[in-house]
């Protein structure tokens, strides 16, 4: 699927009518926050000045166009299945009105954890900005339900299947919980901070790795200003482990206590030799740039 704003999406992929801008929607987007469950919208947002926030009240997600969904295959969430209701990405964005040129949403977590959702990762999974949970909000649930809460927000879907699989990566559902605020971005701006340097053919293992990479590995590790932080590990300290230590590279990835029993990296037990390979091929491309 070629690369598409996310307004043009919207107004050809799902027909949704267009929406006033930001100075016309004071019942949408406030310029103050005047709770802990309002949601911060940063980005390239009509009327929004860079680096300008605005907030979403939880009453005003109510009022916009509901999405039901029964859950059954979420991996923070065993058990019975979740009957959920929230707001697609969809119609969040046909109402906070992005600028032309976005085309991804970026979502951030009170952990730090960022989660990348490109305009046509949208298009083939419909997320879901979950408002309430087997009829409750989200907190008054988890309390009843004896869970963890993912307050304020958290992302689900009805149902996901992989639209891609490369080597033994296949497409991720993001589960971004405890969400706090989202961007609106480019890809160009924040993928091509992690692009790796010098020309990579398609099918190479450098090319495999920056696709796992991009959905995988930016969700915790930064690159500056792009990517979480929750880990604290840069791009380029990954970049020199895969260069000056690969094995130890690639068995932190695999299973990391295996490394350091107090990690809290999340283990990849799927990923074989070639998708690690590929991985350390990709990253030791910023480690040896620097070394030039």
């Amino acid at each position: 699927m070629p690369l598409h704003s996310l307004r043009i999406f919207l107004i050809a992929g799902a027909a949704l009518p267009l929406v006033a801008p930001l100075q016309a929607q004071k019942s949408i987007l406030h310029t103050t926050r005047a709770s802990a469950s309002d949601l911060e919208v940063t980005g390239l947002v009509e009327g929004l000045a860079p680096g300008q926030s605005a907030y979403i009240r939880y009453a005003d997600l109510l009022r916009l166009p509901q999405t039901r969904a029964t859950v059954t295959d979420n991996p923070d969430y065993p058990g019975p299945p979740l009957h959920v209701s929230g707001v697609s990405f969809e119609a969040l964005a046909a109402a906070i009105h992005p600028l032309p040129q976005s085309d991804l949403i970026d979502a951030t977590c009170t952990d730090r954890y960022r989660s990348h959702f490109p305009a046509e990762y949208i298009a083939q999974h419909h997320p879901i900005l979950v408002l309430t949970i087997d009829g409750k909000p989200l907190g008054a649930w988890a309390k009843a339900a004896h869970q963890y809460d993912p307050s304020p927000y958290v992302v689900m879907y009805r149902g996901f299947v992989p639209s891609f699989r490369v080597l033994s990566h296949a497409d991720k559902p993001q589960l971004p919980d405890n969400l706090i605020r989202i961007d609106f971005s480019t890809q160009a701006a924040t993928f091509g901070a992690i692009t790796p340097h010098g020309p990579h053919p398609p099918g190479s293992q450098v090319e495999i790795g920056f696709t796992i990479a991009k959905q995988n590995c930016l969700r915790c590790h930064f690159m500056g200003p792009y990517g979480g932080t929750k880990s604290g590990h840069a791009w380029q300290s990954l970049a020199q482990w895969a260069h000056d230590e690969p094995k130890y590279f690639q068995a932190y990835i695999h299973n990391p206590k295996s490394i350091d029993p107090h990690a809290n990296m999340e283990p990849q037990p799927e990923y074989d030799g070639p998708t690690l390979a590929a991985l350390t091929a990709y990253f030791r491309t910023f480690a040896e740039e620097k070394s030039k």
